[in-house]
């Protein structure tokens, strides 16, 4: 793109008629303002048979625009789709419009048998340290750890067929937030072992392997936890940020009696789990009224103190609350009602803590359709960036700084939060920082060659003219959905001078910078 003084001003100048588009009307709730009908010169039904040549599919939702504010949202699977993936392409929109709802979310949910082998055989050349186990990681430099971690990470997110297993990662990865800094390579197999090895599976399976995760002891610190010193961090966050939540009616006293459990709990020099029984308080204990009777020192009964606790942790019915509270709050609406929760919290005691139970009820299509938008973070902003461009990825051995470059410009670089409540989901968190991401939109607009790069193609399927331009730019990142202000402001771009690949480009990034890609 040039950068001429006088195409910088025009961009500028495109970029106020989408200013609105960014920053939310209300900063108190996650929802979109309301947006006016849409005048395309094609339907979205017309679009998608242009893209696939098949009839599109699925049910169409008749007042959609009356009751979320967002017109031409009209397709519940399209509603879905924007949830469960890390953004729209033509062949996601194709996939949920002929599934239809339910079908596009069993689909999701049977991730095991979505061949993600290509994705996977790409992470394995350019990114092995991710599959090593801790002990050959120990004298690893832990920069290139930390590259190898986040670029199989982003390479993922934007590439794998797996969507909804990839947003469960990025759930769990902020429900049981490690600070890579201060953990260094016990992080690659906390990530492999715990999180994406449960990340659809079961709850309390995913709790327990999180609590004799290396890396999430040495985190909050109970590798220095032991009997006469008790280090009470591990056993504050695993009740209010891990299970019970903040008000889940455990005391000060319950952290303290469940850290004496947790004495003991530590790591080797190999990075790997171990009970140190010389470190355990072997006397008795009482958490959450249920009393642990002391134990001979000899009798190799220490380590079932915790082990019973995270027992009482996944069955206790505030867990259940917690969770089903949390999820909703992520994929559905920040301010789900009692009825909501109760009825995923249902969904965990029923199954004893089965996740793809609790998300069938999550994804319920009438609460799907009368949510509010969500608007997109950093991180989740940038990968639908490039799943919407058609961005070709181009891995490389060593790094993809350019992405982790424009995360660290947004404010969310993966594994770099400090404390252990993870990355803030509501908007009052993200909406100040509306320049780096019209900087970042750019830049991914521009991209021709590197470590990814957008084809000009991409956007002159229908033909160059701004009409046809903009249809092109509906398919890939609207699904046919956009409105009719983002799609006014984009053909007024196009038509204020000629139409070339740097307009075109332009023009992409003022579509990606609107709130109509910005909120999802």
């Amino acid at each position: 793109m040039s950068d001429t003084p006088n195409r910088r001003s025009a961009l500028v100048a495109g970029a106020a008629a989408v200013a609105a588009l960014v920053a939310p009307r209300a900063a108190s709730a996650q929802g979109a303002p309301p947006r006016p009908q849409r005048k395309s010169s094609r339907s979205a039904a017309e679009l998608e048979r242009l893209f696939t040549k098949t009839p599109a599919a699925g049910p169409q939702l008749a007042a959609a625009d009356t009751v979320l504010g967002t017109d031409n949202w009209t397709s519940s699977a399209l509603r879905l789709a924007r949830r469960v993936t890390f953004g729209l392409n033509p062949a996601e929109t194709q996939r949920a419009q002929r599934l239809g709802y339910k079908g596009y979310l069993e689909y999701h949910l049977n991730h095991a048998a979505l061949d993600n082998s290509a994705v996977e055989s790409v992470v394995s050349a350019n990114w092995p340290r991710v599959l090593q186990p801790a002990a050959q990681l120990v004298q690893v430099d832990q920069n290139l750890l930390y590259q190898h971690l986040t670029d199989a990470t982003l390479y993922r997110q934007a590439t794998s067929p797996r969507q909804l297993f990839e947003r469960m990662v990025e759930f769990w990865n902020d429900h049981f937030t490690i600070y890579f800094q201060k953990v260094g390579y016990l992080q690659i197999a906390d990530n492999r072992d715990v999180i994406r090895q449960n990340a659809l599976g079961n709850f309390g399976t995913l709790l327990k392997a999180s609590a004799h995760s290396p890396a999430m002891l040495a985190y909050l610190d109970n590798n220095v936890n032991r009997a006469g010193r008790a280090n009470e961090n591990y056993a504050r966050e695993i009740m209010e940020l891990h299970s019970l939540g903040v008000d889940g009616g455990y005391t000060q006293t319950d952290v303290a009696e469940l850290a004496r459990c947790l004495t003991g709990w530590t790591l080797n020099a190999q990075g790997a789990f171990v009970f140190n029984a010389s470190l355990h308080d072997f006397a008795a204990k009482t958490v959450l009224g249920v009393s642990i009777p002391a134990r001979a020192t000899n009798s190799g009964l220490g380590q079932q103190d915790m082990e019973q606790m995270l027992d009482v942790l996944i069955a206790h019915p505030n867990t259940a609350t917690f969770i089903a509270t949390k999820l909703l709050k992520f994929f559905l609406r920040p301010d789900p009602s009692a009825a909501q929760v109760a009825a995923v919290a249902n969904a965990y005691t029923r199954t004893g803590g089965d996740i793809k139970a609790m998300l069938r009820v999550v994804f319920t299509e009438s609460w799907m359709t009368a949510a509010p938008a969500k608007f997109k973070r950093p991180h989740h902003l940038m990968i639908s960036a490039l799943r919407a461009s058609g961005a070709v990825i181009a891995p490389t051995a060593t790094t993809l700084s350019t992405l982790r470059g424009y995360l660290t410009q947004m404010g969310q670089v993966p594994f770099d939060y400090e404390t252990p409540e993870g990355y803030s989901d509501r908007v009052e968190y993200w909406s100040g920082n509306v320049l780096p991401r019209w900087n970042v939109m750019t830049a991914i607009s521009s991209a021709t060659t590197g470590q990814f790069a957008v084809s000009d193609a991409n956007f002159t399927r229908f033909g160059s003219t701004a009409a046809a331009v903009a249809d092109s730019i509906d398919l890939l990142a609207f699904g046919g959905e956009m409105n009719t202000r983002t799609r006014d402001a984009l053909m007024s771009y196009l038509s204020a001078g000629t139409i070339n690949a740097t307009r075109i480009r332009e023009t992409l990034a003022l579509a990606l910078s609107s709130s109509a890609f910005n909120w999802y």
